[in-house]
């Protein structure tokens, strides 16, 4: 009686254990379609007055409704740059440059504001960050407890631009072309720590730029201190286990698309960063940036970014048809892929209305079906 009840069972057992597996395989951002990333005022060199007043005149429920209308089923928001500022408060960081907040940092909470508001449509939430302390200025890479920019293996000295290039420079390195240091990644960790537990699960991910080959080779080296990579990870996922994390080292597929493996060993999805939708070859353009043309490693998500518009941030009109991205978004949705579209942002949170009109074309086809899934 026994092994004929088991045997009326394992049916069912089969069956759980294949669609556990399947609900493993399939994440969230794969259910996405497709998403938008804006730079927000990621190039300026802002003052903290002009900073604080354009992130004051940002119109949150506005430029949510506008992301809603594109039928965008995530976005990645840039919380700050190689400037140095940061668009939402952060003690720790604020503490570190020994600054008051709304010098550095922002006085309003942006992306709070906008991760509140994002989760009531349904939408996701990605955090840009770097993964090295700001390049552009001398005294934060130092008071991060970062690698200094060097010549010649030796400290390049505040009046070095940090931004310069051996061409330029004989002998130079930047901060990110060197290992990081174990301070750097107790510091680090500190800073995104406190976003990740203020945010929870309003964030769904992290996109960390400047993750190059220096920082991925210091990965062992790091795990004999007690301040490495892995700290700097648990930190960033203190608030929400679940988030989902890519590395960029640079707009290549082998890089950005880790066919060559995975940059970093926490990495879930590829950053996917390239300027058009195929491969450049010496020829001009070669195979088309699909999952099945260059696979990512096992376990983690084929993702692709690149600039609708003229470049990072930038345009005021498509570089694509609509066609053309529909035809692109559906490939590579069907082959298990995400894709994310960056599209310029105004400081008060308005996206350029040529952009705007072609992104809620691709909209106007999308919906959500009742397991959650999003069709383009």
């Amino acid at each position: 009686m026994k092994s004929r009840f088991f045997l009326c069972l394992l049916p069912a057992l089969l069956a759980g254990a294949f669609n556990a597996e399947a609900r493993v395989k399939e994440r969230w951002l794969q259910k996405s379609g497709y998403g938008l990333m804006f730079h927000y005022e990621a190039f300026k060199d802002h003052s903290p007055q002009s900073y604080n007043k354009a992130i004051d005149s940002f119109n949150v429920d506005r430029f949510v409704s506008e992301v809603e209308s594109s039928g965008a089923g995530h976005i990645i928001f840039v919380i700050g740059q190689h400037w140095g500022k940061y668009c939402a408060p952060n003690s720790a960081y604020e503490k570190l440059l020994g600054v008051e907040n709304g010098v550095w940092t922002s006085k309003r909470d942006l992306i709070l504001e906008i991760g509140e508001q994002l989760a009531r449509r349904d939408i996701r939430l990605i955090i840009y960050m770097t993964a090295r302390a700001p390049m552009r200025h001398y005294k934060v890479i130092k008071a991060m407890g970062d690698t200094l920019p060097s010549i010649n293996g030796k400290p390049a000295g505040p009046g070095v631009d940090t931004m310069s290039h051996p061409r330029k420079v004989k002998g130079f390195r930047r901060s990110e072309n060197q290992a990081p240091t174990p301070t750097f990644m107790k510091n680090w960790g500190e800073v995104c720590g406190e976003w990740s537990r203020r945010y929870g699960k309003l964030v769904s991910g992290w996109w960390f730029d400047g993750y190059k080959s220096e920082m991925s080779d210091a990965y062992q080296s790091l795990k004999k201190e007690k301040y490495n990579i892995d700290t700097w990870v648990d930190a960033i996922r203190s608030g929400n286990p679940e988030a989902e994390l890519a590395f960029n080292a640079g707009a290549h597929p082998i890089l950005s698309l880790c066919t060559g493996g995975k940059l970093c060993p926490h990495q879930t999805f590829t950053s996917g960063e390239n300027h058009g939708f195929h491969q450049r070859t010496k020829k001009g353009q070669g195979k088309a940036l699909t999952p099945k043309n260059f696979p990512a490693p096992q376990g983690v998500i084929w993702h692709l970014l690149l600039p609708v518009g003229a470049g990072w941030g930038a345009g005021e009109a498509s570089r694509f048809e609509t066609a053309t991205l529909k035809d692109r978004i559906d490939l590579i949705n069907a082959e298990g892929g995400a894709i994310t579209l960056d599209v310029p942002v105004s400081p008060d949170g308005r996206i350029p209305p040529g952009l705007l009109q072609v992104l809620r074309e691709l909209g106007k086809d999308g919906k959500k079906l009742k397991d959650g899934v999003r069709s383009y």
